[in-house]
């Protein structure tokens, strides 16, 4: 029985990356004109990998929630290498399989996405994941944007260790 759970587990894991690796390789196939503002212009910051004779996985994505709680003002003055801690977020009152991310100050940039949190986190809490480090891939912030954002963009790379 805990072969099959593992296995449905590192499925869900495993479907996530390729969701975020095809981003990446849709935005090397679509032209400018299909690009739609705050839908497909960062496509090309995603990316996911598994390398199951490592058992390492990277994993790049855009944090979210950073439009709230000051953290557009706190993404301004980051730039790409500045690195992160991912922290389990369990009292999180939306879902309890959340990862914050937080920077070299302590100060919380943004979450990861809520379905990467969901195929991480029962691996994670098992044990059977450990994250090695992160540092922000990307960063855009709103001073740079369109006078329609409302928020900083943060792409963050998160690389991890399965042991199976």
């Amino acid at each position: 029985g805990r072969l099959i759970m593992e296995d449905e587990r590192l499925n869900l894991l495993i479907n996530e990356l390729e969701k975020l690796h095809h981003r990446l390789e849709l935005s090397q196939t679509v032209t400018p004109e299909y690009f739609e503002p705050g839908m497909m212009e960062y496509l090309d910051k995603s990316d996911g990998t598994y390398d199951p004779q490592t058992g390492g996985i990277m994993l790049r994505f855009e944090a979210k929630g950073t439009r709230y709680d000051g953290r557009t003002e706190i993404i301004e003055k980051m730039k790409s290498g500045d690195m992160i801690t991912v922290l389990r977020d369990r009292e999180n009152p939306y879902n309890s399989n959340n990862f914050t991310m937080v920077n070299v100050r302590g100060s919380n940039v943004g979450n990861m996405p809520m379905e990467l949190c969901n195929a991480i986190a029962p691996l994670y809490d098992s044990g059977m994941l450990v994250f090695e480090n992160a540092f922000a891939s990307f960063v855009d912030p709103i001073t740079q944007r369109s006078r329609h954002a409302k928020q900083a963009m943060l792409f963050v790379e998160l690389h991890c260790r399965l042991y199976l």
